[in-house]
């Protein structure tokens, strides 16, 4: 069993607004696991912005892509919603400009650089064996979960906190996690919700489907970036 390092849980926009240190922000439904596929997709950069009309702003400074939500919503004059379903099946992504934003999980991580963490990573289901490689080593490290508008609990941010913790002390059963998140009120809900993605669920829940970490940077114009990390192992022994 590896050492164990010191971890300090948070929720939401208040809970990142003190973090300090390594830190992780999840959002497993939806916006990390939508911004893990786009940078599998290969797009040019990911920028994050934490207001609707900013985003719009943004996009058109950089000329690019537009994709999120509000309240779960895609707003007006916005390319995709936060739908990783959507996003897979979309054309022309590769090498373009997206500039992504949502309720919780964009706002979260920001709220994190703000505060002055450091390194920030970005997180969900389908990233967190690679995310817990990217962490490896860490003597204490502080996991926010994004929760529902950045406020409120969400199982499957907690579940998927849970999983990483284990992950980190050479632990954790990521099936049985997945499974426990496919079963949720929240997975029902989204299946369910008519902005939501057919098959958003299933993706979200595909664990470690995507074999890089997500690392939050100050880009060359100041904008806050995802970026792929790659750990040295695609997967954390368990």
């Amino acid at each position: 069993m590896r050492p164990t390092p010191t971890v300090v849980r948070g929720l939401g926009i208040a809970g990142a607004s003190l973090a300090s240190g390594p830190t992780i922000v999840i959002d497993t439904f939806r916006a990390f696991t939508t911004a893990a596929i786009l940078l599998d997709r290969g797009v040019g950069r990911l920028v994050l912005c934490d207001d609707v009309e900013l985003a719009r702003h943004i996009a058109r400074e950089l000329g690019a892509i537009l994709i999120g939500e509000d309240a779960g919503i895609r707003p007006a004059g916005f390319d995709y919603g936060n739908s990783p379903a959507e996003i897979e099946k979309a054309k022309g992504l590769r090498g373009e400009p997206v500039v992504l934003r949502s309720s919780a999980g964009t706002r979260t991580v920001l709220a994190a650089i703000k505060a002055g963490a450091e390194p920030v990573y970005a997180s969900s289901l389908v990233v967190a064996s690679a995310t817990v490689a990217a962490c490896a080593g860490v003597e204490s490290i502080t996991i926010i979960s994004a929760g529902t508008h950045g406020v409120d609990p969400s199982e499957e941010d907690d579940v998927t906190g849970d999983l990483i913790v284990d992950l980190l002390q050479g632990v954790g059963d990521i099936e049985a996690a997945a499974a426990t998140i496919m079963r949720s009120v929240r997975a029902r809900q989204l299946r369910e919700a008519p902005w939501a993605g057919i098959g958003d669920v299933d993706l979200a829940c595909d664990v470690d489907r995507i074999p890089f970490a997500m690392r939050a940077v100050h880009g060359v114009d100041g904008h806050v970036e995802l970026t792929i990390h790659r750990p040295t192992t695609d997967r954390v022994p368990t």
